[in-house]
């Protein structure tokens, strides 16, 4: 055999753009755009569900921009807490009958945006403190459940031991969520808990955005809301839209179920995520709920 005749019988090299090689050069190209989208979203998970910390106002700005809203920040920060830990009327150590609503704001705004919620609270007997996050609204620090939950729940106990109790929480968005994880505390002085739009945990809620993705095992921060209020024994009261896309309805109803008693559902019938009316019809039925006339 000649060695032109040997070289004849050599298997021929696949060319680029055989099948078999591109389908494999396809399926790594996938592999690494993946991997790629994976490594994104846990490093810029933050960012995502704290939205309103990547544009951050000056301590100065945030002053001003209170101010024109009629509100002034809190003097009375805890210690070692960067302040203000939020914004109050300036006539917010006035008497209160009815005690104090504590509320946290969801993630794309700042909590004196929030003004308008403090009028229906305040005919109603309460004061009102917007409490703000690390990060956000004029306030120094970058706000993680780690860090944001012991500083809100050092605050009600400040607020609490001032006088200005009874002290009651409401969370709306992802402050439902944190005021799930700040209510945690079995010996927090709260009287009663209002959870508008929640979670069961934060982690479904990514991964019904991202359902092909392994989101839950790569989220820092958990807001797990049945676990947090397993031992909540005062009265919880759950509001949920059924239009809802960006809680889904169904991570609401999973976290009622899962409650302890007392506890009280209403349905926003027909609308979403946040476009109900303000103040909403149902206003005073979750308050007389949650804070009842005769209480003490």
């Amino acid at each position: 055999m000649t060695g032109s005749d040997s070289a004849r019988h050599l298997p021929a090299k696949r060319r680029w753009y055989h099948p078999f090689t591109l389908a494999r050069w396809l399926f790594v190209v996938a592999l690494i755009g993946y991997a790629a989208i994976c490594v994104y979203l846990f490093v810029f998970q933050g960012s995502m569900i704290y939205e309103g910390s990547t544009t951050p106002f000056s301590p100065a700005a945030a002053t001003r921009e209170a101010a024109a809203a009629g509100l002034v920040p809190w003097e009375h920060s805890t210690p070692g807490a960067a302040g203000p830990q939020g914004y109050v009327q300036p006539n917010f150590t006035s008497a209160a009958p009815r005690g104090t609503i504590v509320f946290f704001h969801g993630n794309g705004e700042s909590a004196w945006l929030w003004v308008d919620e403090i009028a229906p609270f305040t005919r109603r007997g309460f004061r009102v403190f917007l409490y703000e996050y690390p990060g956000y609204g004029g306030r120094p620090g970058v706000p993680s459940e780690k860090t944001l939950v012991p500083d809100a729940q050092a605050l009600i106990h400040s607020l609490a031991k001032a006088g200005f109790g009874p002290v009651y929480v409401w969370g709306e968005s992802l402050g439902s969520g944190v005021a799930a994880a700040v209510c945690a505390d079995e010996d927090l002085p709260v009287r009663g808990l209002t959870l508008v739009t929640p979670w069961d945990n934060i982690a479904n809620v990514g991964q019904s955005y991202y359902p092909y993705l392994p989101i839950r095992p790569f989220m820092i921060d958990k807001y797990d809301s049945i676990a947090n209020l397993k031992h909540f024994r005062r009265p919880i009261c759950v509001i949920y839209g059924d239009k809802d896309s960006t809680v889904p309805p169904a991570f609401s109803l999973n976290l009622f179920a899962h409650l302890p008693e007392p506890k009280r559902l209403m349905a926003m019938k027909g609308y979403g995520h946040g476009d109900w009316p303000r103040p909403p019809a149902w206003w005073d039925e979750v308050l007389n709920f949650i804070a009842p006339k005769t209480e003490k």
